[in-house]
């Protein structure tokens, strides 16, 4: 072999070598991006299958909630029927705050038991039969109304009054009594079974010109979210007004004197008055129901603030006792929070839920 043959054949070698170095180098990027990939998508699915054991796990507790609410009610209802005045008020156990509950070291469950016959049953503002609460002589929007339909104490009918008088007494919507008698009928509008407009109402006309058309629901509502709907309720008044309202049961439902708010008790004023009663007129009535001197329905109506006539009216839409409540229970576990709220019926010592919601009652 020549000088030149030995020089060629160290060119190849060293060629070879290089090649061999860039695959290996390529072999190994590849495994590395390989590695990557894998690692990513065990760390993706690690975390889900976290989420799904927590929110699992969490859910199993919310129940456990609402196994002890059950327990708690029903506990009430056996002492009741030893009792010869049973009623249901914020003294009693249900009703009382309860503190977070350990679990075990891994987080907090927490509860707390509401009377939703304590707030006011929007689906009470109309008979829900099929048959109009209208007026006969009341017009249509628009329309000039007679002098004997003009007046909105005539107009509306007492379970109306009461909202009116509700929507009034909370400060933080404030409203005058013309926007408060206006929100009155379009809500009255959005339930009731006809689609005729009331005297300031709204039916499907008015919904069906806006931005994204729909139409009046002409029924019993299921949430009181659907309040958003009615036209002239902005997502601020909504917030205030919410936690005063309920839709259990779908048919309407008495107010419970014993553990309606402040703002509740104002609105349960003579029924042909448009104002709710003073904050020191409801201080009164609270006063009387913490010294256990509201027993009955007789003795609230038998109060000076109510004269007999009124006594009447208001005795059809009040109550000591409850049937319906909410559970608002919550579990944090691993820094993760869930909640739920939980619609409870009880008849006699039966306790049945009858909605779950996670989002908005």
């Amino acid at each position: 072999m020549n000088w030149s043959d030995c020089m060629s054949c160290q060119r190849s070698n060293r060629g070879q070598g290089g090649a061999a170095l860039v695959i290996a180098l390529l072999v190994f990027a590849l495994a590395a991006a390989l590695m990557v990939g894998v690692q990513r998508d065990f760390n993706l699915q690690l975390q889900r299958s976290t989420n799904t054991f927590f929110a699992e796990q969490g859910w199993s507790f919310l129940l456990g909630a609402e196994t002890l609410a059950a327990l708690a009610l029903r506990f009430d209802s056996d002492q009741d029927a030893k009792s010869d005045t049973p009623v249901d008020s914020l003294q009693e156990i249900w009703a009382q705050p309860q503190a977070p509950y350990p679990l075990d070291g891994i987080g907090f469950l927490s509860g707390n038991i509401y009377d939703l016959q304590g707030r006011f049953n929007l689906n009470g503002l109309v008979e829900q039969n099929g048959n109009s609460d209208r007026d006969p002589n009341t017009p249509e929007r628009g329309g000039a109304a007679p002098l004997d339909t003009a007046d909105a104490s005539k107009r509306l009918n007492t379970s109306q009054r009461i909202l009116l008088r509700l929507l009034l007494s909370i400060d933080e919507a404030e409203l005058s009594q013309t926007e408060a008698i206006q929100l009155v009928e379009r809500i009255t509008d959005y339930i009731d079974s006809d689609r005729t407009p009331r005297l300031d109402g709204a039916e499907d006309e008015r919904y069906l010109s806006s931005a994204f058309p729909y139409r009046a629901a002409n029924r019993a509502i299921a949430s009181v979210s659907e309040l958003r709907a009615v036209d002239g309720i902005t997502p601020e008044l909504y917030k205030r007004i919410a936690p005063f309202l309920s839709v259990w049961p779908d048919d309407g439902s008495k107010i419970n004197i014993l553990t309606a708010p402040a703002e509740v008790l104002a609105a349960l004023n003579e029924d042909d008055s448009l104002e709710p009663l003073s904050q020191q007129q409801v201080a009164q009535i609270i006063e009387l129901r913490t010294n256990g001197m509201l027993v009955d329905v007789d003795s609230f109506l038998e109060s000076p603030l109510f004269s007999e006539d009124s006594a009447a009216d208001l005795r059809a839409m009040v109550d000591v006792k409850s049937s319906w409540f909410l559970l608002d229970s919550r579990v944090d576990i691993a820094d993760r929070e869930r909640r739920l709220y939980s619609v409870l019926h009880r008849q006699g010592r039966a306790i049945s839920i009858v909605h779950r919601t996670e989002g908005e009652l």
